[in-house]
């Protein structure tokens, strides 16, 4: 699975990233997964499957699945400020399954 996380700057959406891939590793799943500010969402169009969006960025979800061209949606706020790489990992899943 590739999944794509999409904040302001790119840098707090950082420690989600490695709890997410920390947690893919420990069940023995495969998960290429990458960091990016909003500014650099659309150079990423088409190179994911999913795509996950700060809680700061919720407003503007439909733009940037416009850009990067796969589903998206917002991680949820407790989630993302929990740093949850488990509950994030399943909301990305289960919206590749949508």
């Amino acid at each position: 699975m590739r999944v794509l996380v999409v904040c302001n700057a790119g840098m707090s959406s950082s420690i989600l990233v490695k709890k997410m891939k920390e947690y893919a590793a420990s069940q023995g799943e495969e998960l290429e997964i990458k960091a990016v500010s909003s500014a650099s969402a659309e150079d990423e169009a088409g190179e994911w499957d999913v795509c996950l969006v700060g809680p700061q960025l919720m407003h503007a979800v439909d733009e940037i699945q416009e850009a990067v061209e796969v589903p998206t949606e917002a991680v949820e706020m407790r989630t993302y400020a929990m740093a949850d790489g488990k509950a994030a990992l399943a909301q990305a899943k289960a919206l590749l399954e949508k």
